[in-house]
């Protein structure tokens, strides 16, 4: 299988390329931007595809919204003027990747960039948020920059874990919090990047013995096509309430 793609969209204040070039050249943690390519003379073997687009009058409000509350005022009025995004694009599948991409965003950062969206996901992060997670490089916090988490009617589910190499995950919101469903999928979702565990179709989850067990039921992603970023070629985990625990 062909390694899916990693996106990241970073708009800053660079209003040609030849500013951009420059900034990366005084600010950008070694990374030089050459051609249509970002690397770094220590890593020779790393060059990641860049594409840069004009402003882009929506992207304060997308970036707000993919934020999940977490951009200010101040950050959005800063997104309001960026006169340039930058495009990074990486191969995905692998942690690893992702930790590669993450390095490269930050130093887009430095040298100017705004804020992080993961374009492959939905997912966007203050500039501060993506600087905290890339030096400390917690697990835990890697996920939460790169999957976003959705509603749609009575449906939950994720879109970004293919940036990992495995399965998006859905559900059910009958009789479930959303807050509930959210600790739920970022405890399975962690537990498959840390562990690496070998799950089966028809096989049950849950998160204690007190909580609701889910059957697992393994399905193709056809929530996206498939030249869409948000397709996941690795499929889907669907959680299918099972039954209550004992003690309910």
């Amino acid at each position: 299988m062909e390694l899916p793609k990693i996106v990241l969209g970073i708009p800053g204040f660079w209003k040609t390329r030849n500013e951009f070039k420059e900034a990366m050249i005084r600010k950008g943690n070694g990374y030089i931007y050459l051609g249509n390519h970002i690397g770094n003379f220590e890593k020779p073997e790393e060059f990641f595809e860049i594409d840069i687009s004009d402003y882009n009058q929506y992207v304060a409000e997308a970036f707000e919204i993919a934020g999940n509350g977490s951009f200010s005022k101040d950050d959005v009025n800063n997104l309001k003027k960026h006169n340039s995004i930058v495009y990074i694009i990486s191969d995905g599948g692998t942690l690893e990747n992702v930790l590669r991409i993450m390095d490269v965003a930050s130093a887009v950062l430095h040298a100017g960039g705004i804020a992080v969206n993961v374009e492959s996901s939905g997912r966007a992060c203050t500039k501060n948020d993506w600087l905290d997670i890339t030096n400390n490089k917690e697990i835990t916090k890697v996920f939460t920059a790169f999957i976003q988490m959705s509603r749609d009617n009575n449906i939950f589910f994720t879109t970004g874990m293919h940036s990992f190499g495995y399965p998006d995950v859905i559900t059910s919101t009958v009789g479930m919090a959303v807050a509930e469903i959210e600790q739920l999928f970022k405890v399975f979702c962690l537990y498959s990047i840390i562990e690496k565990p070998k799950i089966n179709d028809g096989e049950t989850f849950s998160l204690d013995l007190n909580s609701p067990i889910f059957l697992l039921k393994k399905e193709n992603c056809t929530m996206f096509e498939e030249d869409d970023l948000f397709f996941n070629p690795y499929g889907i985990w669907n959680l299918i309430r099972h039954h209550q625990p004992k003690s309910e």
